[in-house]
């Protein structure tokens, strides 16, 4: 698996460093609102987004209650977040979506440092999961822990991946990627 060259910069490193304590002075409800617009903006357009708004995502994704409702915002789907994240939902995901997600998740990547890489890959290692590639997933969530060893949703997610969990979309062939990868 090779990712895309990650050049590690200073000035990006501070710029999420200030990003990050801004949201820390919102009210949480204002700060997830803000991220849920700016990411779900960004999985609707054709274009990339600009650097300061690849760097704001960043420092959004540091913050777990707000990184895991931009994941369960991946899908398009409009059910509860818990059900989205364990992929155990009634509604077919919207794989292109999601695939559009990984890329710009990879794309992001590119613009992290070292201490705000793990969240990213964490991320891009559960689209793997969800899209049924187990063991591509495993490299990402192994990546992130070589880049943050105490990055516990890394840990815990590669834990569940290890008991051999399939993520509930690819156990029903109505749901499933490999099925639904030319949907809408």
């Amino acid at each position: 698996m090779t990712l895309p060259a990650a050049p590690y910069k200073v000035e990006d490193a501070t710029a999420v460093g200030r990003y990050m304590e801004a949201i820390t002075t919102r009210p949480p409800a204002a700060a997830m609102g803000e991220a849920h617009r700016l990411w779900t903006g960004m999985l609707t357009t054709k274009d990339y987004p600009t650097d300061q708004e690849v760097l704001k995502l960043i420092a959004y994704f540091q913050f777990p209650h707000i990184r895991d409702q931009l994941m369960a915002d991946i899908p398009g789907i409009d059910e509860a977040p818990e059900r989205i994240l364990f992929a155990q939902t009634s509604t077919a995901p919207n794989w292109s979506r999601i695939e559009s997600a990984r890329d710009l998740l990879l794309h992001t990547y590119t613009r992290t440092s070292p201490e705000h890489a793990a969240p990213i890959l964490t991320t891009i290692g559960y689209i793997n999961w969800w899209e049924g590639r187990g063991s591509k997933a495993h490299q990402y969530l192994q990546l992130a822990l070589d880049t943050d060893p105490g990055y516990r949703f890394a840990r815990l997610t590669d834990h569940m991946l290890g008991t051999g969990i399939i993520a509930g979309w690819n156990t029903n062939k109505n749901t499933a990627y490999r099925n639904n990868i030319n949907m809408p």
